[in-house]
């Protein structure tokens, strides 16, 4: 399915089908932006055929790919990103960022609570 579907490709990439087992239980709104995250959740305008580009509501760049704009190079989200060796492909290398994110789950919820994903 990874081959015929952008999201189960990202999904794949992010978690490396690891299932999300906080420690302590999450609330609602918690779950939500965390599995928008490792879903690849894309907003509605980007679904769009005639979508160009949208303002970050975080730090008002641009951006044509909101989720690899968010875990890349928004100044809100500085703190989940470590020297990335690797993949030279932004998709990949947003998705890796994700994973190590995971990694450290109260890191990562303290930035998704103050700077949520992009819907």
């Amino acid at each position: 399915m990874e081959a015929s579907s952008r999201q189960a490709a990202w999904y794949a990439k992010a978690t490396a089908y690891r299932p999300l087992l906080p420690a302590r239980k999450l609330s609602r709104a918690d779950e939500v932006k965390l599995h928008r995250l490792r879903l690849g959740y894309r907003t509605l305008e980007e679904l769009r055929d005639d979508f160009e580009s949208r303002q970050c509501d975080h730090c008002g760049n641009l951006a044509r790919h909101l989720l690899k704009h968010y875990l890349l190079s928004c100044p809100t989200t500085a703190q989940l990103r470590q020297q990335i060796g690797g993949p030279e492909d932004d998709e990949d290398r947003a998705a890796l960022v994700l994973r190590r994110a995971l990694e450290d789950l109260p890191r990562l919820l303290v930035v998704a609570r103050s700077a949520p994903p992009l819907r």
